[in-house]
């Protein structure tokens, strides 16, 4: 979905859906996997899962648990504060899209953030407007994943992240 044309000449572009790549990715996930994690130990920990896009939501909680992550999902930056607040296990990663209409991902996370200092944090986005990602994500030292991405570069961003936090 391309919203050039649209609003201000400053209104970002947005890369194609999202969900198009992981869909085609998802079909050849199971043998990677298998294959990646051979019978080793599989990937731990809790995931908050962010994205006002249903369908990215679901694609992005299909494929953290076929991996072995818990995930939390949530449509939404105040619907992903309440999922922290109730969950009974502790958050190891917010991975949030940066755009959405209720609350940003930057502000879900300095939220979250505050309540958990060591939470790690993910973005992803879908717009490529190279200084809104700058002011808000990657001057902060958050990592970014671009839409369109596969289940691969997910789950390698998600590792290194978590991983990361065991540093």
């Amino acid at each position: 979905m391309a919203l050039a044309g649209r609003g201000s000449p400053n209104t970002p572009k947005r890369a194609p859906h999202p969900a198009t790549m992981l869909l085609v990715a998802l079909s050849g996930y199971r043998k990677t996997r298998a294959g990646r994690y051979n019978g080793n130990k599989m990937p731990g920990g809790t995931i908050l899962a962010v994205d006002d896009d249903r369908s990215v939501l679901g694609l992005l909680e299909h494929a953290l648990r076929e991996a072995g992550y818990n995930v939390l999902p949530a449509d939404g930056g105040w619907s992903a504060i309440e999922a922290f607040e109730r969950s009974t296990v502790p958050v190891d990663l917010l991975l949030t899209d940066v755009i959405m209409p209720d609350l940003t991902g930057p502000v879900v996370a300095e939220r979250l953030l505050a309540k958990k200092p060591s939470l790690q944090v993910l973005f992803i986005s879908g717009f490529h407007d190279a200084e809104l990602l700058q002011r808000f994500v990657t001057s902060k030292g958050f990592t970014l994943l671009p839409k369109p991405f596969t289940v691969n570069s997910l789950l390698r961003t998600v590792e290194e992240s978590l991983s990361a936090a065991q540093r």
